[in-house]
């Protein structure tokens, strides 16, 4: 009986590192992830600055608009999906709870709910 309960103390501490490893990969994705935008930003600045654009007046045209909405909303979806994937967090959780929340707004924004 002893022996059985070191063997299952043995094997959760296994799934749990196991789990923190899975998590510690998200999470240098994710900081890849944001390396990468933040260097895309930085060129962005740095080409802005050699050749900037004149400015814009009036309103976004409604295509940009409907563009960007689509793009956050489509990252948000990306976003929680992927959270859901590493199998850490369920439909219960409170960051997932949020992106859901999210993801309705933006869907009620962009007039599909």
């Amino acid at each position: 009986m002893t022996r059985l309960k070191k063997q299952q103390a043995e094997l959760e501490a296994m799934r749990l590192r196991y789990l923190a490893t899975e998590q510690k990969e998200a999470v240098h994705q994710d900081r890849q992830e944001l390396d990468n935008i933040r260097n895309e930003l930085n060129r962005l600045k740095q080409q802005e600055k050699l050749d900037p654009a004149p400015p814009v007046s009036g309103p976004a045209p409604p295509q940009c608009v409907n563009d960007s909405a689509d793009e956050h909303l489509s990252r948000l979806l990306e976003e929680r999906d992927t959270l859901l994937r590493t199998g850490v967090y369920t439909h219960e959780d409170r960051i997932i709870a949020e992106l859901s929340r999210q993801i309705q707004e933006a869907m009620r924004d962009r007039g599909n709910l």
